[in-house]
């Protein structure tokens, strides 16, 4: 529970977060673009450019501007502001009945998604409207359909300035009497109305809260229907178990059907903007559910991929597979966020641009971290280690328990993870014992030196004869040899192979060398050698 609550609040502030930066930016007027820097340093030639006019202070200056301006205003009741989007030449009092109607046919008939409005000052090119107007949307009524229209307006002495059009205009009064009807509040007590809370009517918090309750109602109630169905499909599909597969997508699942909820909740929103937000809800639930039941099925895949009959992990697919996972894993969140951050209102292609010039500086910078990135590519490239390797890198023996993005995790023998930098690991020499084809016994014994030569015969033809009788051993290689006459004994070497992969069964290959190495003994203790003591050399006496 704790968790979940944790999650939940999370959500909530990420949410909050998002939805101020998107109010701020779809207030915000546009800029005006500088002016041409090479051409003003141009010598002998003069600047030509008049000054760029002021912002509108009421954010006329665009279509989306003049818009949300209006809307906001008359959702506050402050209809006097209001009349000053509109282009009509109508007296103060008939300007505000105006603007309170205009309000009433956009609540209650607009369709049309702002965000589409645009924020800059000439507008969107249109083939079907001229350059300076612009479609807000449009209003089905019951002689046909009204288009809202926005029209760029110059007055005397004034900059150009966005306002509602006087032929959208001349056609509010008699729409607004068509879809004029009882109003909703007017169904709860008359405190509930009167009250406010945040400039809000009581009874319109009391119909978020009751609308929010239900959308998470329905979103649980199909959630569980969807897991109920999936689960054991996946599961006969996966070597994992249903109940396993429905836990990783449990949560995306959740939030993608809270997403289409939303949707559906927000065509009976009241007002432009509470429809607006509620869309723009859904929207950044929809972004963060799909990128988060990718995430979730990337991993099912990875494990689809790496793991083999009987739940047994294949190393050869397990380093590509996991390093490939995590690539896309920082891809879907980076386009995820490219995603929120163009819904905001901000320019993604500017942005790019300007983290193309700042990654040139970033790059600088993390040159270490860029030297581990190529370096783990090159390791998984190459395939020279995989995870469950048994390596020794350098000073390092271990076993690969992870190759990440920056860093490699070799468990040592005494149990503890040493982190390999990607960059060290790529420089210095890797010894891969797990990619033996084979086991190869290699050992040197001296017999005593008054071991006769007969014995020696005797000893040798007996080893020869067990390595070519032993199963295991690969009889073409194999060889018994005196290499050495030394004060400390006859030494003689053992070399053979074992027919044994030491990938698929080391624990085999050393069984299989002692009991080699005990069969030894017993051809030492039936000819009569013996093992030579270690010489030392005499001390020195004055």
């Amino acid at each position: 529970m704790v968790a979940k609550g944790l999650r939940i609040r999370v959500w909530a502030a990420l949410l909050a977060c998002w939805l101020c930066v998107s109010g701020l930016v779809a207030q915000k007027a546009q800029p005006s673009k500088p002016a041409n820097p090479l051409r003003a340093a141009t010598p002998g030639q003069a600047e030509t450019q008049p000054p760029a006019p002021p912002p509108d202070p009421l954010g006329r200056s665009s279509p989306h501007g003049c818009v949300v301006g209006f809307l906001l205003a008359a959702q506050k009741h402050d209809y006097a502001r209001a009349a000053q989007y509109l282009n009509t030449r109508k007296p103060p009092e008939q300007a505000e009945l105006l603007a309170q109607e205009l309000q009433t046919v956009l609540d209650k008939g607009l369709t049309g998604n702002l965000d589409t409005l645009s924020r800059e000052t000439t507008g969107n090119v249109s083939e079907t409207l001229q350059a300076s107007r612009d479609l807000v949307g449009t209003v089905k009524t019951s002689q046909g359909t009204l288009d809202i229209v926005v029209e760029r307006v110059q007055r005397h002495g004034e900059p150009q300035i966005w306002l509602f059009s006087s032929e959208t205009l001349a056609r509010i009064p008699d729409v607004s009497d068509e879809l004029s009807g009882p109003g909703f509040e007017q169904k709860f007590p008359r405190w509930m109305v009167e009250n406010r809370i945040f400039s809000v009517p009581i009874w319109r918090w009391l119909v978020v809260v009751v609308t929010i309750v239900a959308m998470l109602a329905v979103a649980g109630l199909l959630s569980r229907l969807l897991q109920w169905l999936l689960g054991p499909a996946l599961g006969r599909i996966l070597p994992v178990s249903g109940e396993r597969v429905i836990r990783k997508l449990r949560a995306p699942l959740f939030i993608l059907l809270l997403s289409a909820t939303v949707k559906f909740f927000s065509q009976y929103s009241m007002t432009v903007l509470a429809r607006q937000f509620w869309n723009e809800c859904a929207v950044i639930l929809l972004v963060v559910s799909v990128t988060w039941l990718l995430i979730r099925a990337m991993d099912l895949a990875a494990v689809y991929l790496t793991q083999g009959p009987g739940g047994s992990i294949v190393v050869a697919r397990a380093t590509f597979v996991g390093v490939t996972v995590r690539i896309l894993k920082i891809t879907a969140v980076l386009f995820a966020c490219l995603v929120l951050v163009s819904r905001a209102g901000v320019d993604v292609s500017a942005l790019l641009a300007g983290l193309g010039i700042g990654g040139i500086a970033l790059a600088l910078g993390a040159q270490k971290t860029l030297e581990n990135f190529f370096g783990g590519i090159t390791i998984v490239g190459q395939k020279a280690l995989r995870v469950g390797d048994l390596c020794k890198i350098g000073d390092d023996m271990g076993t690969v328990e992870d190759i990440g993005l920056s860093s490699l995790k070799l468990r040592m023998g005494d149990r503890c993870v040493v982190t390999l930098p990607n960059s060290k690991v790529v420089q210095q020499s890797i010894q891969n014992f797990s990619l033996r084809d084979k086991f190869l016994v290699q050992k040197a014994f001296s017999l005593r030196q008054d071991t006769t030569s007969e014995q020696v015969r005797q000893v040798q033809s007996g080893i020869e004869r067990l390595l070519q009788e032993t199963r295991e051993v690969e009889s073409s290689s194999s060889r018994v040899r005196l290499i050495d006459l030394s004060p400390s004994g006859l030494r003689m070497e053992i070399w053979a192979y074992l027919l044994i992969s030491p990938v698929a069964d080391f624990a085999r290959c050393v069984e299989a060398q002692e009991q080699l190495f005990i069969s030894v003994l017993k051809i030492l203790e039936e000819t009569g050698a013996a093992l030579a003591v270690p010489w030392q050399a005499p001390a020195n006496v004055n």
